[in-house]
């Protein structure tokens, strides 16, 4: 009888534990290291949706998805990558893993256990990428039109930092805090997207490819090139398949959030039945 009275004891200082981590998370600010990250969790269930926006993007971009998301029965976790949003302005020089360091530290503080879906746009592909190879909370990522590392070969990369930096004097001079903040990133694209090639996804992660039908690609050379390599992504692993998100600019959360919306619905059933073995 005393066994099964300390079992109820630890199971209640455990839920209250997890309560009061997912209340001091809620739309606040949290030191991770030297800087405070805006994060917010939300909603409740045993699986974790972590949202990951895109370059220059916010929580915000987020904001219609998250309450159909958390009717799933699951939590919600959003937040601003330094110098974004409500977070406070990125420290030091930039590095791809100081973005995934920050993020598995705020799940951390957080109390986020697992099981973990990313749901990651963008250049959030990248950091997605980089936690799921090194983060046994991942269980499953959902990827919206997000950067496939084989795409960026030191050709591609070098090719956007040169689209790009004859912008950087009117970028400085019309939005200089914008200007801090992204041309650091660009300019670190070689060597983020190397890094990003440089790491394998677990085998049985099972991920869902959402492409829009009108990405950001510049040229029809590069959108096939694209293109290619997302099916060729799809194509590696039997626990990955694609969805098309048709109309859809590059922002599909935006255009598409029904097809995000499936996706997530199809990974959080998938994740589900694993977890309990059906």
């Amino acid at each position: 009888m005393w066994m099964a009275t300390r079992l109820t004891l630890a199971l209640a200082a455990c839920m209250t534990f997890a309560a009061a981590a997912q209340a001091n998370c809620s739309a606040t600010k949290i030191a991770i290291g030297h800087q405070r990250l805006f994060v917010d969790l939300g909603g409740n269930g045993p699986v974790t949706l972590v949202f990951e926006a895109g370059n220059g993007d916010d929580s915000r971009v987020w904001a219609n998805l998250v309450p159909k998301a958390q009717a799933l029965g699951v939590r919600t976790f959003v937040y601003d990558r330094a110098g974004l949003g409500q977070s406070d302005r990125r420290q030091g020089a930039y590095s791809i893993d100081k973005d995934v360091r920050a993020l598995r530290g705020a799940l951390d503080r957080c109390a986020v256990q697992g099981p973990v879906i990313l749901v990651a746009h963008s250049y959030g592909g990248f950091i997605a990428h980089l936690l799921a190879a090194q983060d046994r909370r991942v269980a499953g990522m959902v990827l919206v039109d997000a950067n496939i590392p084989a795409f960026f070969d030191p050709a591609e990369t070098e090719a956007i930092v040169g689209r790009y930096r004859p912008q950087y004097a009117a970028l400085r001079a019309q939005a200089p805090a914008l200007a801090e903040l992204l041309i650091p990133i660009i300019e670190a694209y070689p060597k983020t997207a190397r890094r990003a090639r440089a790491v394998a996804l677990p085998p049985a992660l099972p991920v869902i490819d959402i492409v829009a039908e009108r990405s950001w690609a510049e040229t029809p050379d590069e959108a096939a090139r694209m293109r290619a390599a997302h099916a060729a992504f799809v194509a590696a692993n039997p626990r990955r398949s694609a969805m098309l998100a048709d109309g859809s600019s590059h922002a599909v959360m935006k255009d598409r959030p029904d097809v995000v919306l499936a996706a997530i619905t199809q990974m959080v059933a998938q994740v589900r039945g694993e977890k309990t073995g059906r």
